[in-house]
């Protein structure tokens, strides 16, 4: 991570959580990406130790700026380096940061059950190319191409539920799984490359429309990524 990358992210960390630094403390794996618990150090100055990854943010605050925060928390670990190179480059953020942030589809109310909250990636109205996706075994993605967990929980300060939604397979679901998938036009979930996936992800109980969430999950090849959108 450069200096101008922990200075953005230092910026980034300070908007989304008030004007503290975020510091890791524990450390566990899920999804094939480490994640942390957090302590809170007071000094929005304080340089981070490589390689880290900031916790998530609560609430969508002021200023926030999906492109600049996930770029930085890459760049600190939560994207492979490999991976990171391609966000870096002059068109990475439409080709490939823009790709993995969560957007909201205009879908048939049919196709979204009750308790649910449709999810795609890659929202073209903003110029970004739409997320792909693959099955396993897949010449360029042996382990396979899709989202593998979604966590939303409402934005807000302090205590609220959370649920995951996990994904096993694609063009699944698998048995067993809490998460859902539909083709954005209810047709062929395979067309396009995968293209017109919906993810059908489980709403937290405290969560009614005109709320704002937080979606963060977990591409199986590239990382993780967070961002809000409104129910």
């Amino acid at each position: 991570m450069t200096v101008q990358d922990r200075r953005e992210f230092l910026r980034q960390l300070a908007i989304a959580t008030g004007g503290v630094v975020v510091l890791p403390m524990a450390v566990s794996c899920k999804g094939g990406v480490d994640t942390e618990e957090a302590s809170v150090v007071e000094d929005p100055g304080v340089e981070l130790v490589e390689p880290v990854m900031a916790s998530v943010p609560l609430v969508l605050a002021a200023g926030w700026d999906p492109v600049a925060f996930n770029t930085a928390r890459g760049s600190a670990g939560a994207i492979p380096e490999s991976y990171m190179g391609k966000i870096n480059a002059p068109d990475g953020v439409p080709k490939h940061l823009g790709k993995h942030l969560p957007y909201v589809p205009s879908v048939d109310s049919g196709l979204v059950p009750a308790g649910y909250l449709a999810i795609m990636w890659g929202d073209a109205e903003k110029g970004y190319a739409m997320h792909p996706q693959a099955p396993e075994g897949t010449e360029n993605y042996p382990l396979g191409h899709w989202y593998n967990w979604i966590r939303v929980r409402k934005a807000v300060e302090g205590d609220a539920m959370e649920t995951e939604s996990e994904f096993t397979a694609w063009p699944g679901p698998a048995e067993g799984d809490t998460g859902l998938f539909v083709a954005e036009d209810g047709g062929d979930i395979a067309a396009d490359g995968g293209r017109k996936t919906v993810y059908l992800v489980k709403l937290p109980e405290d969560v009614v429309a005109g709320d704002t969430v937080r979606i963060y999950g977990h591409c199986l090849y590239h990382g993780e990524y967070v961002d809000f959108v409104e129910i």
